[in-house]
């Protein structure tokens, strides 16, 4: 495959495990590991261990399922907490908010001088114009250069043009049915790497600045002027994104936490050795509704689980906000600098 079409394949191919950690709904991916653990448990229960013994003798259930009330009381009362914490970032004296609103507002304005106009108030909207008005500008820039006598020039101008071309396409296509708040959106806006693409212009600029006249200086500050906002912007999307994560997160788990609350304690006063008979499938009766009982327990734990592996892959993948590129991945290959 040719460096062209491997870029333009880049951002597409996503690996299965990159798919599960960031893009699978959160409570299929809890689904998917309460499934595995009933049927791990389960197949345990088959193998001549004395799992099916332990489990079907003794205290050892009621042991277990004591165990479980006390981690989820205790697991519920950190969520409340961890909801505590996130509301306490909206509050704040008066001089904080208006600070915040100055700094807002100086934001908005910058970026009306470098749209032309207000631009759209929704946050997924505003990714789009952003992303638009950079598309504009290095096609403008496309065009000062294209009576330059430097032909390397000319040809390194067009290769990073369609790049972002294809890379707005990808974030236009991403945007289309998006809603602020879900995972969409953070996602363009972390998958179009300013980062790398203002360090790929600066790059061309400096190599090739003998040979520029005013005009085209000219052009390539203002692809890079509009490629800054995309910092501010994208952190702003993340940060929103992980808060109203956080904020399902602590629901989820109390809405689960809740019904797992009520069947430890019912299994932990009721289901007792002998209490049920029979078998299903060659395993007792017992040993099922132990399995269920468990994996019910585990399915908060399994709710911040999911979460955290989205959240954490996030944080991994972002890299600092300004002109630095933390990650290898992030240094795709725009320009073919050895023609």
């Amino acid at each position: 495959m040719g460096r062209t079409e491997a870029n333009a394949a880049e951002g597409r191919d996503r690996s299965l495990a990159e798919r599960l950690l960031l893009d699978a709904n959160r409570m299929t991916v809890t689904a998917m590991l309460s499934s595995a653990t009933l049927v791990l448990l389960t197949a345990l229960g088959t193998l001549d261990l004395p799992f099916r013994s332990i489990l079907t003798t003794g205290d050892t259930v009621e042991t277990l399922f004591q165990t479980l009330i006390g981690v989820l009381i205790t697991g519920m009362t950190l969520v409340v907490s961890i909801n505590q914490l996130v509301l306490s970032q909206e509050f704040g004296s008066l001089g904080r908010q208006s600070e915040r609103m100055e700094k807002s507002m100086a934001f908005r304005k910058e970026s009306e001088r470098e749209f032309r106009w207000t631009g759209p108030p929704e946050p997924d909207r505003f990714l789009e114009t952003l992303v638009d008005t950079s598309l504009e500008r290095t096609r403008a820039l496309r065009e000062a250069v294209e009576d330059n006598f430097d032909r390397t020039l000319r040809r390194r101008v067009d290769q990073f043009v369609d790049r972002i071309e294809s890379s707005a396409e990808r974030v236009s296509e991403e945007l289309a049915n998006a809603q602020f708040g879900e995972f969409t959106v953070t996602r363009a806006a972390l998958g179009y790497n300013y980062s790398w693409k203002i360090y790929v212009l600066r790059r061309v600029y400096w190599e090739h600045r003998e040979n520029l006249s005013e005009d085209e200086r000219d052009a390539f500050d203002d692809v890079v002027d509009v490629l800054e906002l995309f910092g501010p912007a994208e952190e702003f999307f993340k940060a929103h994104y992980l808060q109203w994560e956080l904020v399902n997160l602590s629901r989820r788990i109390l809405f689960t936490g809740i019904p797992a609350l009520v069947v430890t304690v019912v299994a932990a006063l009721y289901l007792k050795p002998g209490v049920v008979s029979g078998s299903l499938l060659g395993i007792p009766l017992s040993v099922w509704l132990i399995n269920l009982g468990i994996t019910l327990a585990l399915v908060p734990f399994f709710v911040f689980t999911a979460y955290v592996l989205r959240t954490a892959s996030i944080a991994k993948q972002t890299g600092a906000i300004g002109p630095f590129v933390l990650h290898e991945s992030e240094r795709a290959p725009l320009i073919d600098w050895e023609e």
